[in-house]
């Protein structure tokens, strides 16, 4: 069993009080101290794009796709096959309530032959059809 210190070793405990700070500021839409605090995480970070990933669906669990829409739609612009970032585009928009994730899931569930890209675009798909109930 991993405790909460074997989770994340290459990330000192700051820099995870920090990504969780500005990801429940990102949820509880206290967008403005979130995006000061997730800026400077994302600075400390070789590879960005799996924090940004978070960001974009926790401000989309908080009402907001924008974030989602600017900048996993850059990422996808520059790798227009990262089907896991559309899924990812798709849950922002979904957790949002805005209609744009149908279009996206429809193109990756009718063109992707990665399997767990296909369940996770049906499992947001299943999910999005309880928030319309």
């Amino acid at each position: 069993m991993m405790d909460a210190q074997d989770a994340t070793p290459s990330y000192p405990l700051v820099y995870r009080n920090l990504m969780a700070v500005g990801l429940l500021g990102a949820v509880y839409r206290v967008r403005e101290e979130a995006d000061t605090v997730s800026s400077a995480v994302e600075l400390t970070l070789d590879d960005p794009t799996p924090f940004r990933v978070c960001r974009a669906i926790a401000q989309g669990i908080g009402g907001d796709a924008q974030y989602a829409a600017d900048m996993l739609g850059r990422h996808l612009e520059a790798h227009p096959d990262d089907e896991g970032t559309k899924v990812a585009l798709a849950t922002a928009f979904a957790l949002a309530r805005d209609e744009r994730w149908k279009p996206i899931l429809d193109e990756v569930l009718a063109t992707s032959s990665d399997q767990r890209v296909r369940e996770a675009a049906n499992g947001v798909k299943d999910y999005a059809a309880t928030l319309q109930q």
